[in-house]
């Protein structure tokens, strides 16, 4: 037996490690930095007298293979190995929560209030930015907590406010493990304001364009905030639209330019669809395993720039020249956007804002924008 820890969310803790499950079947854990060390040898390639032999070589301690046993009976137990028990719940919870049709909030009372009122008030503040009404066929806005990019996120939607749209198209990005390059949401969403309806038909007869499951990375969604913090906008300013959320997980230039144009292809008979790419730009500091964390502006810029002038494929080489150093999170989805929107006839994109996050406990940085595409 060679066992492999699934993929898991670890974060600091004190003097200790939180251990998070992204897809939400198992609960957290507060563990030792001893069982963190020991999780880095399960990655599958090793049996257990040859995980005691590289721990025994880094440390000069033996573990027993009681104590080894012991440990993955409480990984096993607890659905953190990748093995056949945790597919089988993995199965069991995808077709769960696609029987029950409809993703419930998981940033709502955090992020952004609960209270319906609270929260229409809070939007509206945002929307307070511009009197400028613009006919925009696609936006980029951030997916940056909305109580430090609020501003940006207004920015972008009072420019499209007025407009009239029949279906949006919402692609965020993965922040959580995904099998698949590219998947979408079947699935109502529920706001506190009230239940935003996804275009099942276009959804279905997209699901017959792939060779693979576009459902199958249905729990890397249970808390994607980069979906639902663009929800709630949708909902209070167009609140009869219908909706195709997805992911752009990964994918080479040719994956993703395929997928773009099996998404064109749903959208050929919509009069007036809205494309949205939820995306943050660098992520860079201590928090994301920098030394220190430094100005991105000008690694920002020169990729906006390409953006704005929909040169998407210079854009993806731009980031893969130096494997995307300042980890700019939308590399995928907006290749995918900007695909998607020449295929519509758009000609250009305008920055609207930019702004970096400065989170000085932890010495990192984060840069947002908004920006419109006519």
């Amino acid at each position: 037996m060679k066992p492999r820890v699934r993929f898991l969310e670890i974060q600091p803790y004190g003097d200790k490690f939180l251990l998070r499950d992204p897809v939400g079947i198992s609960p957290s854990f507060l563990v030792s930095p001893e069982l963190v060390f020991i999780l880095s040898f399960l990655d599958g390639s090793k049996d257990l007298r040859e995980v005691q032999a590289e721990i025994f070589k880094r440390t000069g301690q033996l573990i027993s293979s009681r104590d080894l046993e012991e440990v993955l009976k409480f990984l096993d137990e607890n659905f953190l190995l990748y093995n056949e028990r945790f597919l089988r719940k993995l199965n069991e919870e995808r077709e769960k929560i696609l029987k029950k049709g409809v993703r419930e909030p998981s940033h709502a009372g955090e992020a952004y209030p609960d209270n319906p009122e609270e929260l229409k008030r809070f939007i509206e503040e945002q929307l307070n930015q511009s009197d400028e009404k613009v006919e925009a066929r696609g936006i980029i806005v951030p997916h940056m907590d909305l109580r430090v990019a609020g501003r940006v996120y207004g920015k972008v939607y009072s420019l499209i406010k007025e407009n009239k749209y029949d279906v949006v198209l919402l692609l965020g990005v993965s922040h959580y493990f995904h099998e698949k390059p590219f998947s979408v949401l079947p699935l109502e969403l529920k706001t506190p304001i009230g239940t935003l309806s996804v275009d099942r038909e276009r959804i279905n007869t997209l699901k017959t364009l792939f060779d693979w499951d576009i459902f199958h990375d249905v729990l890397a969604y249970k808390q994607e905030h980069s979906i639902e913090f663009q929800t709630i906008f949708l909902k209070h300013l167009f609140p009869d639209i219908k909706v195709i959320p997805a992911i752009v997980s990964y994918g080479d230039r040719e994956t993703l330019k395929d997928i773009a144009n099996k998404l064109s292809k749903v959208l050929e008979d919509a009069e007036n669809p809205l494309i949205i790419s939820s995306v943050d730009f660098s992520h860079v500091g201590r928090k994301f395993g920098d030394p220190a964390s430094y100005d991105t502006s000008f690694r920002d810029k020169e990729y906006i720039k390409l953006l704005s002038e929909l040169k998407n494929e210079e854009a993806f080489k731009l980031l893969e020249s130096d494997n995307n150093r300042t980890r700019i999170d939308g590399q995928f989805t907006n290749f995918v956007f900007l695909e998607v929107l020449k295929n519509l006839g758009v000609k250009e994109g305008r920055l609207i804002d930019y702004e970096i996050y400065d989170e000085k406990p932890t010495d990192s940085k984060v840069s947002y924008a908004g920006l419109v595409f006519t």
